[in-house]
């Protein structure tokens, strides 16, 4: 069953980005006689290179105008229509008549592929051998960092909404899931390096956290010379030809346990601090390794400050978000094996034992009551009224980031495992925000608004954060904010029936009215935001799949492949 599922995920979104022009040419037609006819499905008539195909369908205005149903098609041989499935047979049908650097690409994402089937099967082991643990209520966790854990560890078993293999941690194995992978909610230590002080860039003392040189069972003067550096144990072995006077801890120490993004572990002793460690893995896309670049370290804590200082200045958005401390990190030169950056959470949020923090990407995990884990936080801190706290989740979504683009330039990629919610009952619902090293920013509206912090533009080290123009910050809001935050959420709830379509799709458009015409009265400019959204046939849609595993990045042309968009959505926020 996982392959078919995989093969229908990796098939519906090859129609969403519209793969190698694979829609170019597709015509609806009416089912041969030789194909058992079924008024719910639609069948494609497509053509790849000589070959013609069929593929059964059904319309749909959300993020594509064909939906995959099935991991099967007909591929018509000597006038007869034959059955055809598996993503193998799939991925081979697209890579026929591209060019050998592409039909490489392909067949690595036949791989990665495999590897999601694999690891859902194990995920889904897990999920059975947990379940009286994961059946347990909200309200049942006594402390807040027990909370936030299990909504890292539900969230993990739930889908990317879009990213058909996300499933896939390449580089683990099965052993390396059971001990590492936030399903299986393992606890385990870390490695360390002593690294001498003079080949270290360090941001900021180390935090309170850190163990001793003796700890790690290295002599204790060698703190004079050398600085311990954290190493997750899956990358302690692949470190090799490390640089000269690094030294290996014999002792590994300081427990921790993995969050959703894997790389990032909470300290279990002083859970306020999270670490995030380079790691050998490959997620969304086997271009995506998640190592830690050093620009990072610094982009990411300058981000921090200036979205503080925003919220500091801007009395509507005082309150409604908070960011984690990111200022102390280390790096050994450009060697993105070799840093890592320490996550502080605000001290307000630790210490109110009622807060609940949730990733976004939680909200739609399934429970073993079969119910979503929203529905019991509704339960928990709305007495179980849905459209109090969809409300109050529009107004804060919504709210927060058509403000920071339109009157501060700024679009984040605040994705559903960095948006964290809190959750308590006697406050409103707050964001709380962190790593945002790779948000974008149009100087041009950000230093009218905010004079003060001009100069700090000029120290980003990344150059594309930059842009000179609206349009990444309509992309990015559409996507990230949008269609991964706000829709895809929208789409669980509709299909578990806790909300009608209509309704919840006319409060969100309500919403993004409401809040433009408040700017407007402001003085603010909302035409481009007010046209993209509200008035334009189509939306663009994040290209993943395309840019990520199935072209080169010579033939997509993407200077970021976590930002490369296609204007093909049905926009089903259209004011008609």
């Amino acid at each position: 069953m996982s392959m078919c599922y995989i093969t229908c995920r990796i098939i519906d979104a090859c129609l969403r980005e519209n793969v190698f022009g694979l829609l170019d040419n597709a015509v609806a037609i009416e089912a041969p006689a030789q194909i058992q006819k079924d008024p719910d499905v639609t069948w494609l008539l497509l053509k790849i290179g000589q070959r013609e195909l069929l593929l059964p369908v059904r319309p749909t205005r959300y993020m594509q105008f064909w939906r995959g149903i099935s991991d099967y098609w007909f591929e018509k041989q000597l006038g007869r229509w034959e059955k055809r499935s598996g993503y193998t047979n799939w991925l081979a049908l697209l890579g026929a008549g591209e060019d050998e650097a592409t039909q490489k690409v392909i067949r690595d994402y036949c791989q990665e592929a495999d590897t999601a089937v694999l690891h859902r099967r194990h995920c889904h082991q897990a999920y059975q051998d947990q379940i009286e643990h994961l059946g347990q209520k909200v309200t049942n966790i006594s402390q807040w960092q027990h909370r936030m854990l299990f909504g890292e560890q539900v969230a993990a078993f739930q889908d990317h909404p879009y990213y058909p293999t996300a499933r896939a941690k390449s580089g683990f194995d099965e052993v390396a899931l059971r001990l590492y992978a936030p399903e299986f909610a393992p606890s385990f230590q870390l490695r360390w390096l002593a690294v001498r002080r003079t080949d270290v860039t360090q941001t900021s003392q180390v935090p309170a956290c850190w163990p001793s040189f003796s700890d790690t069972g290295l002599p204790a003067d060698l703190a004079v010379s050398h600085q311990l550096f954290p190493v997750h144990p899956l990358t302690w072995d692949a470190l090799t030809n490390l640089p000269q006077g690094v030294v290996r801890a014999p002792n590994a120490v300081l427990t921790v346990r993995p969050t959703l993004s894997v790389r990032t572990v909470m300290v279990e002793s002083e859970p306020q601090f999270h670490i995030k460690l380079p790691l050998f893995m490959r997620s969304l896309g086997n271009k995506n390794v998640r190592l830690i670049k050093a620009s990072t370290l610094y982009d990411g804590h300058r981000f921090s400050r200036l979205l503080m200082a925003i919220a500091h200045q801007d009395h509507t958005l005082t309150g409604r978000y908070q960011h984690c401390d990111e200022q102390h990190g280390a790096h050994i030169g450009e060697e993105k094996q070799l840093a890592y950056i320490v996550r502080r959470y605000p001290q307000s949020v630790c210490d109110n034992n009622r807060n609940c923090l949730v990733p976004v990407a939680a909200l739609a995990s399934e429970m073993p009551d079969g119910r979503l884990y929203l529905q019991d936080l509704i339960d928990a801190f709305y007495d179980g009224n849905v459209d109090a706290w969809l409300k109050e989740y529009l107004d804060l979504m919504v709210g927060v980031h058509l403000r920071l683009w339109l009157v501060y330039g700024i679009a984040l990629e605040a994705n559903q495992q960095n948006a964290v919610l809190v959750f308590d009952c006697e406050q409103a619902l707050t964001l709380l925000m962190k790593d945002n090293d790779a948000a974008r920013l149009w100087p041009a509206r950000f230093c009218g608004a905010m004079p003060s912090c001009s100069a700090d533009l000029a120290q980003f080290i990344d150059t594309r954060i930059l842009v000179d123009d609206e349009l990444p910050l309509a992309q990015m809001f559409t996507t990230i904010t949008l269609q991964l935050n706000i829709t895809a959420i929208f789409e669980v709830m509709i299909d578990k029936s806790l909300v009608l379509r209509e309704n919840v799709y006319g409060a969100l458009q309500q919403t993004i009215a409401r809040t433009l015409n408040a700017l407007a009265e402001e003085g603010v400019e909302v035409a481009y935001a007010k046209q993209h959204l509200l008035e334009s046939e189509l939306l663009y849609v994040k290209y993943l799949l395309s840019a990520g595993s199935l072209m080169t990045k010579r033939r997509s042309g993407a200077a970021d492949i976590n930002k490369f968009y296609g204007l093909s959505a049905p926009n089903f926020l259209r004011v008609r």
